[in-house]
């Protein structure tokens, strides 16, 4: 089923596969020039899950930077940059860091050979 709407998933889409990769990521909204940062929990073609110690509200739009590791790449240093949405934003006191960000990502590119700054 689909909806000519973009990003909208309608009941019986199935969701992207989840890894269950935990790694540090640096994350900020777009306007802003201080880095946050969280690592993730898990992550899919269309979002990550991230947790953090700064809730950010939903519909904000997010920055993310995460470094892979060289045998994903194969060939150097590599970082992924991401730009997307806050879909969702929990608190649970139990969790270290307790807030957990629910992120759609809308684009992203790799990158090689070092950081992007």
């Amino acid at each position: 089923m689909t909806d000519p709407r973009p990003n909208v998933v309608m009941k019986g889409t199935p969701r992207a596969e989840r890894f269950p990769i935990s790694i540090p990521v640096r994350y900020r909204e777009p306007n802003r020039s201080e880095w946050l940062q969280g690592k993730t929990e898990n992550i899919s073609r269309s979002g990550v899950l991230l947790l953090t110690e700064a809730s950010l509200e939903p519909k904000i739009a997010i920055e993310l930077r995460f470094e892979l590791p060289i045998s994903v790449l194969g060939e150097g240093r590599g970082q992924i940059v991401c730009k997307g949405t806050v879909v969702r934003a929990e608190e649970n006191p139990l969790l270290d860091p307790p807030t957990t960000l629910a992120i759609a990502i809308r684009s992203y590119r790799m990158t090689r050979g070092g950081q992007v700054h």
